[in-house]
């Protein structure tokens, strides 16, 4: 259990604070190219970088990538740009969606070569990141940033290329340096441009060690910046464009990297949760004895643990659905629309039934799974004024909760656990909404909710 709270806490840090440099919007996040990643979830930030004296540009990064066949792969990348000082200070996010095709595939006992060509769209606006930024950095306890959005330049076509390669130079035998360890070179190269004439392009080299489920690298990180004109993408660009010494390790699901920059004095850090090698995984014979679900919401920022124990109940002959009992409580200070100095302060408790199934007869990797609760959530208005905050009145409502989604075998079953990357939908409708005020300030709460969650599963059986 201290295992799953510090990962949970790891990655609500990692969402939280502020990054100045990513990965570019696109693209996927660098893997060794001999872990083929069926499922990946991303967050980057330079929590797990030096810090430095930049807090600024991509303050938070978050990729979503799945393989959707054995070449075609997908991605989903939203990025928060901020710049605080300046002409042109405000904020900006950055969404891509992409697609991917694997032109090259080669995978032998002592290389790997990839080379991945694709395309997508890129666009530069409003895309709820100032919500989700200040509602984590309530939730933690951080400075609020009070940055306008800067206007958006449309979408744009995307055109890009992704190659790697691998070389093994010690298989690791008794006789050997380190033994046990294999030993290797990994090289990788990215370029992407767009219908606007930007282009990103990176370039990396690294040496690599791995055993069983743990695998460790340490290189060099080229990156470039072009074409971009409006103010924040321009700054986040320029800020973006160095050299940096890269580190990164994976044991089982979890990967750590940390990336920092030699000239801009500036950091960030990934936390990934990644599915490799499990589409073959059969379907266990019977549900988990007890299953524990952490995630957190965006844009309206809460977070959410669930437990889950199987239940017994009158179905439909032969289903496959699975059945469970859960209770649910939720907590977070999501900012009141677009006004960044009022929060809601939520908290909520669910009693409900959790229904799930695997995709196919022959595997386990991917699960469905839908849920239903009725609870009671309070809420409260909080208004930051200059060095103070006034606080309303909180008020009680009955609520109803509804979500489905789908759940990734990561890791498991060993021992006697298994863990599962999860995202889906989860929409909740209050019985009744209600005003309250704050200084004569009227603020309607208790109105119904849609969010996406993310996070992770901990099955123990």
């Amino acid at each position: 259990m201290n295992t799953v709270r510090h990962a949970a806490a790891l990655l609500l840090l990692l969402a939280a604070r502020a990054a100045s440099a990513g990965e570019i919007a696109g693209l996927s996040a660098s893997l060794p190219p001999y872990l083929e990643a069926d499922f990946g979830v991303v967050f980057s930030n330079d929590f797990l970088g030096r810090g430095g004296s930049v807090d600024d540009f991509r303050t938070q990064q978050l990729i979503l990538s799945t393989r959707l066949s054995d070449r075609w792969f997908a991605m989903l990348d939203h990025s928060i740009l901020t710049l605080s000082d300046g002409v042109g200070a405000g904020r900006i996010d950055q969404l891509a969606m992409s697609v991917g095709y694997g032109l090259v595939q080669r995978t032998g006992p002592d290389r790997t070569d990839r080379l991945t060509i694709g395309f997508g769209l890129r666009d530069a606006g409003s895309f709820g990141g100032e919500r989700i930024q200040n509602g984590f950095h309530r939730l933690i306890g951080s400075d609020i940033e009070e940055l306008p959005y800067v206007s958006g330049h449309g979408t744009d076509a995307t055109l890009w290329a992704d190659a790697s390669h691998y070389r093994l130079l010690g298989d690791g035998g008794e006789s050997a340096f380190l033994p046990g360890w294999r030993k290797g070179a990994w090289f990788r190269a990215g370029s992407l441009v767009t219908t606007r004439g930007q282009w990103d392009s990176m370039a990396a080299a690294f040496a690599t060690l791995s055993r069983r489920s743990l695998d460790l690298w340490l290189g060099i990180r080229g990156d470039w910046r072009t074409g971009y004109t409006d103010s924040v993408l321009r700054e986040t660009a320029r800020a973006e464009s160095d050299v940096a010494l890269v580190l990164g390790a994976r044991f089982g699901p979890l990967v750590l990297e940390t990336v920092q920059q030699f000239d801009n004095d500036a950091s960030y850090g990934q936390l990934r949760l990644v599915s490799t090698g499990r589409r073959d995984a059969p379907p266990r014979e019977s549900p988990a004895r007890v299953a524990l679900d952490f995630g957190f919401s965006i844009p309206d920022v809460h977070m959410r643990v669930t437990g889950r124990y199987p239940l017994k109940l009158p179905f439909p002959v032969n289903s496959r659905w699975q059945r469970s009992v859960l209770v649910a409580a939720s907590y977070g200070e999501p900012q009141y629309g677009d006004d960044n100095r009022a929060f809601v302060r939520t908290g909520q408790l669910d009693f409900g039934l959790a229904f799930e199934r695997p995709w196919s007869l022959e595997s386990d990797w991917l699960r469905l799974y839908a849920e239903t609760s009725a609870g009671w959530r309070e809420q409260a208005v909080i208004v930051a004024r200059e060095a103070q905050e006034e606080r309303s009145d909180s008020s009680g409502r009955a609520v109803l909760t509804i979500g489905a989604g789908v759940r990734v075998n990561a890791a498991g079953r060993s021992p006697g656990w298994m863990l599962r990357i999860q995202t889906g939908v989860y929409g909740t409708l209050p019985l009744a909404d209600t005003t309250l005020e704050v200084d004569g300030e009227a603020y309607r709460l208790q109105e119904a909710e849609l969010n996406v969650q993310l996070g992770f599963t901990v099955e123990f059986e």
